[in-house]
């Protein structure tokens, strides 16, 4: 029987992708456990990359003695364990690679690593990957950098999206009075939500309404809603999923974000940007669609269409609906992850 460790990083969509591995636990294969490791985000004086390393570190050397391998999530809490990763079968997972999030670092507010620092970064990161037995990339776009910038090999690395609870996300009863438009973001403006409410007072307003789900300072207006206070998975924002009729996320930074995945569950054209590993999940003109990265003309022609046309909403939740059931349910994707990890242990 091989017993793994999952040291699981806690931020965000990573704290979902961690309760739903462990609801899964049942479809790994015969023979094979996990142990869970949650490494809880705090806050503090070091950037969290260095002290979730060190938390990460304490984690695996208590561990280490009672498992048969590693698994760790995300990348960014694995850079002080390289010294265990050759000792025993070690699997990275991670949403991005330091690289792909470097071109996003301006829109979170941050410095670009250039120079001595940023080579020096790069070097770390290798050394360390290089120690690993396999990768788990969620998109193709994270896959793609693991291979071109550090140098894994393709075979080494699986492309296994984060699953959705299909329970959970459900179409609910549409159609009645204007379409309604969704957004979720709690950053506002590197989400695009600035953009998406510009759009719709200039192009929407009267033909379409907005749910704003965010904890930004914004105030409602005629055919704007704005929800605050709604937690995951909460039954009020399961609500809206269920009642609105497609989800909008002009984002212009992000790696994979879950809300996308959770709007496919719920049965909503997913109408997002061209940006991380976003475009794995939307099938042009079937499940969504997909626009550059503050193009408010495009992202406007695309909700007027979509707006006008009701049979066309309903034939795109249906095509959703069904891709989230193919590629995204939770219980598959864990599958997959179990597999691919035993296979490497």
């Amino acid at each position: 029987m091989a017993r793994v460790a999952f040291v699981m990083e806690q931020t965000l969509g990573s704290i979902t992708h961690y309760l739903n591995l462990r609801r899964a636990e049942s479809e790994a294969p015969a023979g094979f456990s996990a142990r869970w490791i949650p490494v809880e985000y705090r806050a503090g004086l070091l950037p969290w990359s260095v002290s979730g390393s060190a938390a990460a570190r304490r984690a695996i050397g208590e561990a280490f003695p009672e498992v048969d391998a590693l698994f760790v999530h995300t990348t960014t809490i694995a850079l002080l364990s390289g010294g265990y990763f050759g000792r025993k079968p070690s699997i990275l997972s991670t949403d991005a690679t330091p690289l792909n999030k470097e071109d996003m670092r301006r829109e979170y507010g941050l410095k670009a690593h250039t120079g001595l620092a940023a080579r020096a970064k790069r070097a770390v990161h290798r050394s360390i990957y290089r120690r690993a037995s396999g990768f788990v990339a969620w998109s193709e776009w994270a896959k793609a950098s693991l291979c071109d910038d550090y140098g894994c090999r393709p075979d080494d690395v699986a492309v296994v999206p984060p699953g959705i609870d299909l329970s959970l996300f459900r179409p609910g009863e549409r159609g009645r009075g204007l379409p309604r438009f969704l957004f979720v973001g709690g950053d506002f403006a590197r989400k695009g939500g600035d953009l998406l409410l510009r759009v719709h007072r200039e192009r929407l307003r009267g033909k379409a309404e907005l749910d704003l789900v965010t904890t930004a300072p914004v105030e409602p207006e005629p055919g704007v809603r704005v929800h605050r206070g709604l937690r995951a998975n909460s039954p009020e924002l399961l609500r809206l999923y269920a009642e609105c009729d497609a989800f909008v996320l002009p984002t212009r930074a992000d790696c994979l974000p879950l809300v996308c995945l959770e709007s496919l569950a719920a049965g909503l054209p997913l109408i997002a940007t061209k940006v991380g590993g976003i475009p794995d999940c939307v099938r042009e003109g079937e499940t969504g669609h997909l626009v550059d990265p503050d193009d408010a003309n495009a992202l406007g022609d695309v909700l007027e269409a979509l707006a006008a046309d009701s049979a066309r909403r309903e034939r795109m939740s249906s095509a959703a609906r069904a891709e989230a059931e193919r590629r995204f349910d939770a219980r598959k994707t864990a599958r997959d992850l179990f597999e691919f990890v035993a296979s490497r242990t």
